[in-house]
């Protein structure tokens, strides 16, 4: 009976068995104006699922999670709050595992101090931990820190720790508990530009008559330490080409076949803009704003362009159309705070079908544009919208819809009628006219005689 219980115990103890971490490598990469950290994981006795915490704070402001293992994205659930943090579960289908975690976080980076002169460097600081945030024990664990200078004014030090130039490595730090921090705060110079749009509005306008026209309205803000005191053109001038925490232009890569492209604000066209073919055969565009973006400045502008429809347009073998474009905005090294996107389909299409990457609020409505009606049911408008987009979200948005070829030539022939009606029409009153006319010089005619 005893020998039974025992066994009893054993496998009730074998199932209980705990996730470990047994090796743990971090990479923070703090060289630009959002954070990503690259969390390289050997974990032992996974039982079908592995826990990734973030508290709240940091949970708060992460903008994209990817987990992969060898090559393989991973499927991660939805957040899970508890307390003072924020759960993600991954689904991991071996015992023991080597996978990578790739977290990028947005307002993460603090300028401090918070307002800076025209000619000052920007300091901002970086806060995390030395220990990785887990609900499991670890073996062994390490730290490495990319900062965007040398220029370090101070750092939280946890032996062994050391600075080698403008990266600081800390660990290894062995039999870590589970939950554990130690606070990591670095203050170091960063005059990377800290551009963010704050709000983007896509409109995809579509046309299977060979053309999409793309329009997209940008609210650029410069999120860094403020600008104390007033803006000198002559110290900027003569500073123009020290490294700076300001900004005045911005790079955005167009399709190769992009055409008809615009640039403007409220004011009108802005010629200052650059553009030039790059190694991959797309359109590389230098936008610069009428004014340099210092902290707290922003504008507003819109830019836009056409793409053959061949471009993002295919059909199917089913017959439906799919049409791909990218998640993520044209420009390079920024984030947006509020995106929204519209695409415009023609009217007629049916059985629409939306496939986003991402989590995304979707929604649907109709628009009324040339020779559209009510009796033809308007085009269909597909509306997006997300919040804490950076970079990495670079997966293609996929909507596919059936669409008969027939209702391409009921416009032209909404044309036609339209022609032919008043042709009918204008005949109709000069003939009238002409007969009115002739009547009138008949009976003059009788008078007289």
């Amino acid at each position: 009976m005893l020998k039974i219980g025992f066994i009893a115990l054993l496998c009730i103890l074998s199932k209980t068995v705990a996730v470990e971490n047994k090796e743990v490598s971090r990479t923070i990469d703090a060289t630009s104006s959002v954070l990503r950290i690259v969390t390289d994981i050997k974990a032992s006795d996974i039982a079908g699922k592995y826990d990734l915490v973030f508290e709240n704070t940091q949970a708060r402001n992460l903008a994209y999670l990817a987990v992969t293992l060898k090559s393989k994205t991973l499927s991660v659930s939805p957040p899970i709050m508890n307390g003072n943090f924020t759960t993600f579960s991954v689904s991991i289908p071996e015992a023991s595992a080597t996978f990578k975690v790739v977290s990028v976080f947005t307002s993460t980076l603090e300028p401090y101090p918070r307002e800076i002169g025209q000619l000052d460097n920007q300091f901002v600081l970086l806060r995390d931990s030395h220990y990785f945030y887990s609900p499991y024990n670890t073996e062994t664990q390490k730290v490495t820190v990319k900062l965007a200078s040398s220029t370090v004014e101070s750092f939280t030090k946890l032996s062994p720790s050391s600075a080698r130039g403008s990266t600081l490595l800390f660990g290894p730090y062995k039999d870590i508990k589970a939950f554990s921090t130690s606070p990591l705060v670095v203050h170091y110079v960063n005059n990377f530009p800290f551009a963010k749009f704050s709000t983007l509005t896509r409109e995809v306008e579509v046309s299977h008559w060979g053309n999409i026209a793309i329009e997209e309205l940008y609210e650029l803000k410069h999120a860094g330490a403020k600008l104390k005191g007033g803006f000198s053109r002559f110290d900027y001038q003569m500073k123009r080409t020290a490294q700076s925490p300001s900004f005045r232009s911005l790079i955005a890569t167009l399709p190769g076949r992009a055409n008809n492209i615009y640039y403007r604000d409220q004011i009108g066209n802005i010629s200052t803009s650059d553009m030039k073919i790059d190694a991959d055969g797309d359109i590389e565009l230098e936008v610069q704003s009428r004014f340099p973006m210092f902290g707290g400045w922003q504008t507003q502008f819109h830019l836009g362009y056409s793409i053959p429809t061949e471009n993002s347009l295919s059909v199917g073998e089913d017959g439906r159309y799919n049409l791909k474009f990218d998640f993520f905005t044209v420009f390079n090294e920024v984030w947006v705070e509020d995106m929204e996107i519209k695409v415009i389909l023609p009217e007629g299409c049916s059985d629409i079908k939306v496939s986003v990457p991402y989590e995304v609020e979707q929604s649907r409505t109709t628009r009324f544009t040339y020779l559209d009606s009510d009796l033809n049911g308007g085009r269909p408008v597909i509306i997006l919208k997300a919040k804490n987009i950076v970079p990495e979200h670079d997966k293609n948005v996929v909507i596919s819809y059936k669409f008969s070829t027939s209702r391409m030539i009921v416009e032209p022939m909404m044309l036609v009628a339209v022609y032919l009606l008043l042709f009918i029409i204008c005949s109709t009153v000069a003939r009238t006219s002409s007969k009115s006319g002739d009547s009138k010089s008949s009976s003059s005619k009788e008078k007289k005689d």
